[in-house]
């Protein structure tokens, strides 16, 4: 098994991963913690962030890269008022 095989392996059977891999929504603390996993795996990532309205929940886009023509694009449920922020006065 290879360095990458190894990597995708820690990865895919990572509990949270799995779960935001289903889409089960999750806080900004539990995703913080899979990009961290990423990091220390040293598997590149990208991620996108579409803010919520009154009308849609706020969702990020992670996209993993695992060799220059295969990616892993996952939408990522947020929690309820996971990104609501007070404006300052």
């Amino acid at each position: 098994m290879d360095l990458l095989d190894t990597q995708l392996t820690a990865l895919h059977t990572n509990a949270l991963f799995r779960r935001i891999a289903s889409n089960q929504p999750v806080s900004l603390y539990e995703f913080d913690t899979v990009t961290n996993f990423l990091i220390c795996l040293g598997i590149p990532y990208d991620i996108s962030f579409v803010p919520g309205t009154r009308k849609e929940a706020a969702a990020l886009q992670l996209t993993i890269h695992i060799n220059p023509t295969r990616t892993e694009v996952i939408v990522v449920a947020l929690e309820p008022g996971s990104t609501v922020f007070t404006p300052s006065p």
